[in-house]
């Protein structure tokens, strides 16, 4: 969707340039009805430099959402639809029980949760690296 809004401003944009051009090769005595479609080619023009800063930031939040999808995959979370909500959930067992509970976590608790496993990996590295945890 936000491929075929930068399409259409580059489309727009492509217009507005071709208007231009045909109006700059006009001779100075031209009609009065070729001034509205000037106008409207400068129009599209400005309206496709307003799309492209939208459209860049629509791409680099995408961006983000796919990265955050897949750091919560890679720690086990499986991204899913709650009451219409984008949730990331993940079944395990507990500690003392042998029911698998279900746990589901909004954007910003997955982030937490992502950099807290993060930390404890890092954590449980340093310390088999320094020789304190052995096999």
């Amino acid at each position: 969707m936000t491929s075929s809004r930068l399409h259409m401003g580059l489309l727009a944009a492509c217009a507005a340039m071709a208007a231009a051009v045909a109006l700059a090769q006009q001779a100075p005595s031209s009609s009065p009805t070729t001034q509205p479609a000037a106008q409207s080619a400068q129009k599209a023009a400005a309206d496709s430099k307003a799309a492209a800063p939208a459209a860049a930031a629509a791409a680099a939040q995408k961006k983000a959402a796919d990265q955050l999808i897949r750091d919560a995959r890679n720690a086990g979370f499986k991204p899913q639809k709650v009451g219409g909500n984008l949730m990331f959930c993940r079944t395990a067992t507990e500690l003392g029980s042998s029911f698998p509970v279900r746990t589901c976590y909004n954007e910003d608790q997955v982030r937490i949760k992502i950099q807290e496993y993060q930390a404890q990996r890092q954590q449980l590295e340093g310390m088999h690296s320094s020789g304190m945890v052995t096999n």
